[in-house]
Parts: structure tokens; sequence; C-alpha cells
């Protein structure tokens, strides 16, 4: 019976970051280190150093744990860290926050400028969910020297208060969420700042991106190899799915062959919802109900990635089950194909977020109303109405400014054609849908194709069917 969802193995993952080697676990209380390919303590005081330095005198930075999400009952959700808490810490529990003070703040008659929150060790929960770094422990394994009790949040940012000006806090949730019996709207990001603001009326506070998105938009050498990581284990599920693919799989079949892979390659989770789309299903953007039985003639779209250590890949690949492309699921497909080409060319350092879209963009208008699907470029909305591009990192949609690309930014390149049924051309292109999508990093030299190994033409998508 499982108790609770509550991941023992997100905890024990963490310990890695104190360390290169696994011999070194004596050291921690209780702590069994089982991966030794995290980011050095020394990766991660060198962020809460950047961010600092990016703070004025006046200011102070406070990142949190995500909360345990209930799921029914008794039972909760798998626990998932806030990305800017893991990013600057490592710390995978709950009931944790990390305070940065560039000016400092006098604990124990010392002045510090960081501070860390766990949550103090318990062997009755622990008996439970398994062991907790607590204070002691912590210290020791993020190398942050001043650690206190969860408890002790409210109180020290009680006293830091009337030192500072702004408070940077938390990243927040996007939009709003509607009360269906009152229609009342609540912004969570205004909700949130006003108990904080009526605490100390003097102090603004703003959103801690403003300070960590620029940082985490450029990924250091240690985060692109987490990255390549999760990319190896998305190759293996898309490969395995596309061999074992035959007509009468059901939808969740295909996401299961894909979602072993990820584990048997050590990502523990996919990074998002896993998209498996056949026949008319293709043509739905986010479509995640993956109940359909597919049937001879249907592509099948799969776009999914798996998460490793926090990072997502992200790739889309798009298949016949019957084990060979329709002329018509051919020619939309080599068209997608030449749009994602023309994209990925674009992915250089010194243009502009969005020069991808717009390569890729024509290329498909063009194609479009040559093939007669449209009767001008204008009408390309109809069939290719997301962008190509979005960041890639602790998110899959990860944060940026949308400007000028620079090395070691990832984005995705993914344009696609959905053509519905009941569409206005000719009903031979009814109910297919393609999209092709691969994770570019950006560099000095020029764009890499990060999921480059996986099979990626339809003489190749075929080749692989056959194996």
């Amino acid at each position: 019976m499982r108790l609770q969802l509550f991941s023992l193995a997100t905890v024990l993952t963490f310990a890695v970051a104190a360390t290169s080697t696994a011999q070194e676990a004596g050291k921690y209380d209780h702590y069994t280190i089982y991966d030794t390919d995290l980011p050095t303590r020394a990766e991660y005081a060198a962020r809460r150093s950047q961010a600092i330095a990016a703070m004025d005198d006046r200011s102070a930075l406070l990142v949190r744990a995500a909360d345990v999400k209930n799921r029914s009952n008794d039972v909760d959700y798998e626990f998932r860290q806030r990305n800017n808490l893991l990013y600057l810490t490592g710390v995978t529990e709950d009931e944790s926050a990390l305070l940065l003070v560039p000016k400092g703040i006098i604990i124990n008659g010392a002045v510090v400028h960081q501070v860390l929150f766990v949550k103090e060790r318990s062997p009755q929960s622990e008996t439970w969910t398994g062991i907790t770094l607590g204070p002691a422990t912590a210290a020791t394994v993020t190398g942050i020297q001043t650690v206190l009790p969860y408890s002790q949040l409210a109180p020290q940012m009680k006293q830091l208060f009337p030192q500072i000006t702004t408070l940077y806090y938390d990243d927040w949730k996007f939009g709003t969420e509607r009360e269906p019996l009152t229609g009342a709207a609540y912004a969570w990001e205004e909700e949130m700042t006003k108990p904080v603001e009526a605490a100390a009326p003097s102090l603004v506070v703003k959103n801690a991106g403003i300070i960590l998105n620029p940082m985490r938009l450029v990924k250091s050498p240690k985060e692109l190899a987490l990255m390549q990581r999760a990319i190896d284990a998305s190759i293996e599920g898309h490969r395995q799915t596309i061999q074992a693919a035959k007509p009468g799989m059901h939808e969740y079949e295909f996401e299961a062959v894909m979602e072993y892979a990820f584990q048997r390659n050590g990502a523990r989770w996919p990074g998002y919802p896993s998209i498996v789309g056949s026949g008319p299903n293709t043509c739905i953007l986010h479509y995640e109900t993956n109940r359909r039985k597919s049937e001879p003639g249907d592509v099948v779209l799969m776009d999914c990635g798996a998460e490793y250590h926090g990072y997502s890949a992200d790739i889309t690949r798009t298949f016949p089950v019957s084990g060979k492309f329709t002329a018509e699921q051919r020619t939309l497909y080599d068209l997608v194909l030449k749009a994602q080409n023309a994209g990925i060319a674009e992915c250089r350092s010194g243009n502009n977020f969005r020069d991808p879209h717009r390569a890729a963009n024509k290329v498909i208008a063009d194609g479009l109303v040559t093939l007669g699907i449209i009767q001008n470029s204008g009408q390309v909305g109809r069939y290719f109405m997301h962008g190509t591009s979005h960041y890639l990192g602790l998110d899959v949609h990860d944060v940026g400014d949308y400007g000028t690309l620079v090395p070691g930014v990832v984005l995705t390149v993914e344009p696609g054609v959905y053509i519905k049924a009941g569409s206005p051309c000719d009903p031979k292109w009814w109910n297919i849908g393609i999209r092709i999508e691969d994770d570019i990093l950006v560099t000095a030299q020029g764009p890499v194709n990060m999921s480059a190994a996986l099979e990626r033409t339809a003489e190749e998508i075929e080749g692989l069917m056959k194996q």
C-alpha cells in the first residue's frame, strides 16, 4: 500500500550536491548519497553570490519551498521543489526557504548574508516518509553556514523588515483563479503581497524572478550536462516507442513504453504530462487524454520529455503507426521538417528569440499555399497556430527575456501543421497533425541540436519502425 506520495528518493538524491563521490556518504547523519552528478556546493554558492551582487543594500531575497499538495484524503501528490530554491540550494524538501541579505542580518550575534531554513528532524515522521536533512546536516550538505529551523522563518523576517525597503519574494503563480459561486477573481501575486506589505508598510514586494531569471536563462556546463541526461532519456523513450508501435495500440500504451524508458535511464518523472495523440487527436496541441485506440493509417504525435534532477527535455516526433507515411502525410511531414531546419538555422548568438519562428512560419506558409491548402500566407495561422520556440531548463517553458539569443541559452524549435476534419481544404488532408521538436543550444559557433541523435527525417522514422 502506498502510504504517502512524498518521494524518499527526491529527498535522498539532493545529498549529492555536497560531494562528488559517494564515498563521503558517511559524513552525513543517516543520509545516503545515490547520485554523483548534481552541481557542486561551489556552483550553488556562486549562484547565491551572483544573486546578492545583483541586489542593493536595502533589499533582501526570499525563496520558499513548494507546498505539499493533497491529492485525495490522506494521499498527497508527489513533491516537486520550486525551481528558484532548487536553483540556489539544491534542497528538495518542503518546509524550507532561503534568505539572501546583501547588508546582512544579525543572527546569534553575528552578521550573516545567507540563511537557510529547513524543517527539524522528526523520528516519528521519518519512519513514514524517510530521513530529512535537519539544520545540522543541511549546513554540511549545502555549505550554507547559517541554517535555522523553518519555524524561525517568520520571526527572522519580522526582525529584518525594518532594515530593508525591497523584498524579492518567490516565483509567483501565473494568472488568476475565479471562485465559481461569487465570480470573484483572485490575483495570487497581489493577494500574497498584501499581508507582507501590511506587516511592513514601507516595504515594496517584488517578484524574485527580477533577480533570478537572467541568471537561469544562461545554463552552466553542469546544467547542460543534466539537460543532456534528460534529453538522452527522452531519445530512448521516443525511439523505443516508435519501434514498438503497431496499429491497435492505445495511446496509453505508447505513453507507457515512453515513460518506462525515462525511468530506466534515471529520469524519475516526465517534465510535463506526456502528449500522445493518434489520428484526429494529433490536431489537438496539448492533448493529454491518451485513451484512443490507434487505427491502421493513423499518424501518432508524441510530445514527451523526461525530467532529470529538475531539468526537463522537450521532444516531439510524429510517425505512421502502420510503418509508412501516406502520400499526404509524407508531404506535410517533409514541409514541417523543412520549416524546422529553417528555424534551427536561426538559433544563433545575436539573433532575436523570435527569428526561428519567423523562418519556420514563412516556410510553412509558402508550402501550404503551394499545396492549395490555404490561398495566401496570411491564412497560415489556421493550421500553424502556435509559436515555434520556448526556453528550456528547470521549467519545460523556462524563464527568459525573449530578446537577443546568447551562448548558453537552450530553446526548442517545434513547428507544426494541424488540419482537423472539416477544415476548408481538400478532405485528403484532414486528421493529419505533424509536429517535430528538438532542443537547441545556442553557442558562439552556431546552433547545436542536443537531441540530434533521435531519428528525424521521414526515411529515418520509417526505417526505425522496420527494426
